[in-house]
């Protein structure tokens, strides 16, 4: 799906300054798909999969959003509505996913006000927007949503900056915490940057990059660190003080309708031993950590595309089910999923 003005901006990549002429478009996505764990239970027992999206065994429906953007010379807007599953998921009983104003105040500053997604790794909410269809862990566990104002600055020499003042993360309705978070970033030719939030005692770290091996075949890589030990928000584990990840994107597009891609994602929580206060045996060892090997594919015929993809999780710790329902390291699962964009 293709934004005239994406939450991309707001991670100080690909900044535009200025157009020619004022438009008023209207876009969006419909995703639905199928999920078959391979070697769990596809019953109401569960996987006990550590992702938070698309989690359903069988057929289900994913997101259906409608973006409005308005992009003049001077201003415009972006007013994104979502709904479904996805939307539920990540903020649920909530249908604007984002919505914000901006100004070019000059041929190198550009202000905007409102509610962002977020713009560290490289995923975002709607499926349209993503090259795999199941998330990472990062996306699942990281901050999600800001509400506040941000600049940003053509530094020149292929240089991007920018700076917010926003409420705490997650906070998208009003604020009576009377605290604030504050965000800095830069980006280096629209492909290398690094960005810093701090909300309340929380801290997040993102660094991303990006190369070209051929016109065929390139690799994204990100590396995150998040510590929100004395104020995790809702969607992060209670016996997480926070975590690591490092994961690698490499895609190859085989044919002007197919295309391929890996996420290999490494993923090492920072959470205190949980003992049984019964037997006081550990529960929960302290540090653990997960890979996660994803291969999707990608089939176009023209709006829509077909997604069919492979993911294999393991873990340091049996904290996933197997076909008998008993704890193991590994999960194993099958999605196909079909994204229509307009």
């Amino acid at each position: 799906m293709k934004k005239l003005i994406t939450i991309m901006s707001l991670a100080f990549v690909g900044l535009t300054f200025g157009q020619e002429e004022a438009t008023f478009n209207v876009s969006g996505s419909v995703d639905a798909y199928f999920r078959a764990n391979l070697t769990s239970q596809n019953d109401e027992g569960g996987s006990g999969d550590l992702s938070v999206f698309n989690n359903d065994s069988g057929f289900s429906a994913g997101l259906a959003n409608v973006t409005f953007s308005y992009e003049g010379e001077t201003v415009g807007f972006i007013a994104d509505m979502a709904y479904g599953p996805r939307m539920d998921d990540y903020n649920s009983g909530e249908v604007v996913n984002e919505a914000y104003m901006y100004w070019n105040a000059s041929d190198k500053v550009m202000l905007m006000m409102g509610r962002f997604n977020s713009w560290m790794g490289y995923e975002k909410l709607s499926a349209a927007n993503n090259f795999h269809y199941s998330m990472s862990h990062m996306f699942s566990y990281s901050a999600r949503n800001f509400n506040g104002l941000v600049a940003q600055f053509d530094l020149g020499t292929d240089l991007r900056g920018g700076v917010g003042v926003m409420n705490p993360v997650e906070v998208t309705t009003g604020n009576d915490t009377g605290d604030y978070s504050v965000a800095a970033g830069i980006t280096y030719k629209g492909k290398t940057g690094i960005s810093f939030l701090s909300s309340q005692e929380s801290s997040y770290i993102d660094f991303k990059t990006a190369f070209d091996v051929n016109d065929n075949f390139d690799v994204k890589l990100n590396a995150h660190i998040a510590d929100f030990e004395d104020s995790r928000s809702a969607h992060q584990p209670a016996w997480a003080n926070g975590f690591t990840s490092i994961s690698a994107y490499p895609q190859m597009k085989s044919s002007d309708k197919m295309s391929w891609g890996l996420r290999l994602e490494y993923m090492m929580f920072d959470n205190d031993e949980i003992v049984d206060p019964v037997t006081d045996e550990s529960i929960l060892d302290s540090d653990i950590s997960a890979f996660t090997a994803t291969l999707t594919g990608r089939y176009s015929v023209g709006d829509l595309t077909i997604i069919p993809e492979l993911r294999l999780d393991s873990a340091s710790e049996d904290i996933f089910l197997d076909g008998d329902g008993e704890e193991t390291g590994g999960l194993t699962a099958f999605n196909l999923a079909a994204v229509y964009t307009f």
